[in-house]
């Protein structure tokens, strides 16, 4: 298997066949031409459903997370608000940090509470209080580590314990670890999220996010509400994205020793 650093620069992102470009080329278009009716070429119709571009992003930052499938969304909240729309029904529950980002925070005490979704904030770093938490109706464990701003640090693998024997999924935001340092995936977590705005974009000029699953069904199914829902990453951001994590290794090695 490739190390991180060749994967950031290689997963997804064969060179381009018709020019030998090493780079993906930032697709700008909104559709594509057909070879019939449903006759796609490789798969794309229109660029809400799929992006060359996107797809070369999907596919670096679900081999970086060890996943099975990868999506990017034009925000870190985009791809929050498609996860549990997708996974939560009107009278499920669901476990967040009580130090949650606050666009978090927002997103569901403001947002998906009024779709009849109950919540409960719980100290992450605290397992008995994770498991004392749940209910029957609990469908998600929501889990920053380290915590967004307190930097507070959770057990993901026990938690994954405490999540699926109560039946639920567990959730990790890993935007401040990255899978550089941290992969939830191989320590049970079923879903990863991500704001690449911040270390996986690295150059504070793009705005983005991202979702990868452990489970290809779990993923289709996220892809099914990434396209009906539509807050899609665009073509350029998505390509911004890829040239920032090309570098992720080396600037969260700086990072480190800064610390």
């Amino acid at each position: 298997m490739h190390g991180f650093e060749t994967r950031a620069i290689h997963a997804g992102q064969e060179p381009d066949p018709r020019t030998g470009a090493v780079i993906p080329p930032i697709y700008a278009t909104s559709t594509y031409a057909q070879d019939g009716v449903g006759g796609l070429r490789e798969g794309y119709e229109y660029s809400r459903s799929a992006n060359p571009t996107r797809t070369a992003l999907e596919e670096c930052i679900a081999a970086l997370e060890d996943g099975a499938r990868g999506l990017a969304f034009a925000s870190g909240m985009a791809a929050e608000d498609t996860l549990l729309r997708t996974v939560l029904s009107p009278g499920d529950h669901l476990i967040i940090p009580d130090d949650a980002y606050g666009g978090t925070y927002r997103l569901i005490s403001r947002v998906v509470e009024r779709w009849g979704v109950t919540w409960t904030p719980v100290p992450v770093s605290d397992v008995d209080a994770v498991r004392a938490a749940l209910r029957p109706e609990t469908k998600v464990v929501w889990v920053e580590t380290p915590t967004n701003p307190l930097l507070n640090v959770a057990d993901i693998a026990a938690l994954a314990g405490v999540a699926h024997q109560a039946g639920a999924l567990l959730v990790v935001d890993n935007t401040f670890a990255t899978p550089y340092l941290q992969r939830p995936l191989a320590l049970g977590a079923d879903v990863v999220v991500h704001s690449t705005t911040k270390y996986c974009g690295g150059h504070s000029d793009v705005v983005g996010g991202a979702l990868v699953a452990a489970d290809p069904a779990l993923g289709d199914d996220l892809a099914y509400h990434q396209n009906a829902i539509g807050a899609v990453a665009g073509p350029f951001d998505s390509w911004l994205v890829l040239r920032g994590l090309k570098t992720l290794a080396v600037r969260m090695d700086r990072h480190c020793d800064n610390t």
